[in-house]
Formats: C-alpha cells, structure tokens, sequence
C-alpha cells in the first residue's frame, strides 16, 4: 500500500513539473517572438540583459541570443545559489530557450519588422513581453539575466519588483544613449520598459490578490464537510472558514485559479445557495 502510495505521489509530482516546464516554455517563446518581431528590427534597447545584447550585437558579431547567453551565464550561476537548484534549472531553460528562439525568428524573418510603426511596435512588444515574463515567474522560473538580478536584490532591498526593474533598465538605457548617440531610441526605449514593467507589475498583483466567497445556503454544515472531505483539491487555497448563525459562510481563498472548482463543490452540496465573490487583500 505504501509503495502504491509513493507511485501515486511520484507520477503526481511528474505531472506537476511537466505542466510547470511547459509553461516555462510557452513564457520563453512568446518572449523571444516579441524581441525578435517588435523590438529587436527597431534597434531599441529596452533595459536588462536584453538590452545589453542588443547593444553587444551592434559592437561585436556576436547574435543577440549568443550575446544574452554570455551575460547570462554567470548571473545564472551565481542566481542557483542565492534563489536554489530548482528554480536555477528552469531558468537555465527558459535562458536556453529564449536566446535560441530569438536568433532562429530573427535568421528565417531576416531581421524584418513587421510593424512599421516603432511607437506601436514597442508598446505592443512590451505588452507581450510583460506577458510572458509573468508566465514564467508563475511557473517558478525566471527568463534569466534581469529577472535573476532583480529577484536577487529583492531579497536585500524592500522595493517592488516592477521598481527595481525600472532603476536596472534605466542604467542601461544611460548605456545604449552613449553607444548609439541617439535619444530618439531612448525615448522609446522608455516606452517599451514602462509597457513590460505596468504588465508584469499588473499579473504579479493579480496573482497575489486573495479573494473573498460569500457563501449563503442552509446547507452551510454540510458545505464545509464536503471540503474537509476534498482536501486534496481545497489544501492551501482556502485561507479561512467562518460560518455564522445567519447562514453564511465566508472563505477566503489564496488561489484564484481554482475558484470554479470551489464554486461547483458548492453548488454540488446546494444547488440553491448564493455565491458572492469579492477581491481582498492578501494575508
């Protein structure tokens, strides 16, 4: 029975990191389609190591991709011991996967733009890569370089992710400024880090933000037997029970993606009960 057990958990935990690394991948190629399409063929450097890269590949022969593996390589080693193992894996992944795709869409487009628009072109490409660094974070990765560096610092200075990217960014526009002599690029440069860091800074809150069920039925007992009895798909999500005598339940929940599944065990219990949900701090 024991082992029969530890199978279940074992091929449980498989599937897990399976959907986990899949994410990761979806997160790394989205990225690279938006440097590669919307911010590489306008030459704009929009901060971090990226931004970098791009500034490598205008001086040296190197690729962007070859370029951000370079700047990465170290701040990933020196990010597994401060972040873990772990999280060091995944990031190597995404790493990997990035600077491959960027300069395999970048080879079979030859570097063309496909949105000749540059305003429109940084802010749809910072939008997406905004996007993409939050699906990678909530896979319990980063995209490298940056992420890694700005994850490290938080960990010493009390500021928001989203701040210290800006502050990182910042510096290397100062960079590209005086490589590239060319204020317009910086000007929009801005624009596409304000994109990404207003679109990481939005999924972070979102995914961080609990949320408040409202519960009235007459069935309020049996509701919260029938939890306690799926605990393997209610554990960690619900943060608090509270039943009074008026009939309400209230739950609050630190896992927004599981609210329906919360919300049919509900119904299965009282069809008739009445379910309000409310956004909430988080504990």
């Amino acid at each position: 029975m024991k082992n029969i057990l530890t199978l279940k958990l074992n091929k449980e935990h498989l599937r897990t990191e399976f959907i986990s690394y899949a994410w990761v991948f979806t997160g790394s190629l989205l990225m690279a389609i938006s440097y590669a399409l919307f911010i590489i063929p306008h030459a704009i450097v929009p901060g971090g190591i990226m931004g970098l890269s791009i500034i490598a590949n205008d001086l040296t022969p190197l690729t962007v991709g070859v370029a951000a593996l370079c700047i990465n390589i170290p701040l990933l080693l020196w990010g597994t011991k401060v972040l873990g193992r772990k999280v060091g894996i995944k990031t190597a992944f995404s790493m990997v996967l990035v600077s491959f795709f960027i300069d395999l869409i970048t080879i079979l487009t030859e570097g063309k733009a496909y949105v000749d628009d540059v305003l429109v072109s940084v802010l749809f490409g910072g939008v997406i890569i905004g996007v993409s660094v939050a699906i990678v974070m909530n896979a319990g990765a980063t995209t490298g370089g940056n992420d890694i560096l700005v994850r490290i610092i938080a960990t010493k200075v009390k500021l928001p992710f989203s701040q210290l990217i800006l502050i990182i960014d910042g510096i290397v526009i100062l960079i590209g400024i005086f490589v590239f002599e060319d204020f317009t690029m910086a000007a929009y440069s801005i624009m596409a880090i304000i994109a990404i860091s207003k679109t990481i800074d939005y999924y972070i809150k979102k995914a961080m933000q609990n949320r408040t069920v409202l519960v009235f039925s007459n069935k309020n007992l049996l509701i919260q037997e029938e939890l306690l009895k799926n605990q393997q798909s209610t554990d960690n999500i619900l943060k608090l029970i509270h039943h009074d005598a008026n009939d309400k339940l209230i739950l609050i929940t630190k896992n927004n993606t599981k609210l329906a599944s919360l919300e049919n065990l509900i119904y299965k219990v009282d069809p008739d009960a009445h379910v309000s949900v409310l956004a909430s701090n988080s504990l």
